[in-house]
């Protein structure tokens, strides 16, 4: 039972270190370009529409009788090609994902140190090369340090 609560809480902080990151450097960032309300707006607006996506992916979930990913229900009811297509937006999404956060920690260390913005690809490249060391042996190799992503 503790092993599993150890778990949990190992989990949720890694989710909760990558969401809340995002938010906090971006949110602020754009309602200051965008203006307060409108950026208030977006934020209900956007939420709404993934509140209902989770929704229609519970209601998905509930009514097949096994359990499956998103690639899997998606071919399931969709079909092959869909499921290619999801998967392959996926990676994509996820690799996007990885290069905006090593853009904007390089952008935010050079800035932080030198003041100015020209060794921002330096830093993220050191930043990325930091995060491969860190994730050499797996998950395993950034439980040491993910407490720290969650201050």
């Amino acid at each position: 039972m503790k092993g599993e609560i150890r778990n949990y809480l190992i989990a949720s902080s890694i989710l909760i270190g990558s969401c809340i990151g995002a938010g906090v450097l971006g949110i602020p960032y754009v309602a200051s370009k965008s203006g307060f309300l409108i950026a208030l707006f977006y934020i209900f607006f956007v939420g709404g529409i993934i509140l209902l996506i989770n929704l229609y992916l519970g209601e998905v979930a509930l009514r097949t009788n096994r359990t499956h990913q998103l690639s899997g229900y998606t071919e399931k009811y969709l079909g092959t090609k869909w499921r290619k297509l999801m998967e392959f937006a996926f990676i994509f999404g996820v690799y996007s994902a990885i290069v905006a956060y090593l853009i904007g920690m390089g952008e935010s260390l050079s800035f932080l140190i030198f003041k100015t913005l020209d060794y921002s690809i330096y830093f993220g490249i050191f930043s990325g090369f930091v995060m491969m060391f860190l994730l050499w042996k797996g998950v395993q190799g950034l439980k040491r340090f993910e407490k720290f992503g969650v201050i």
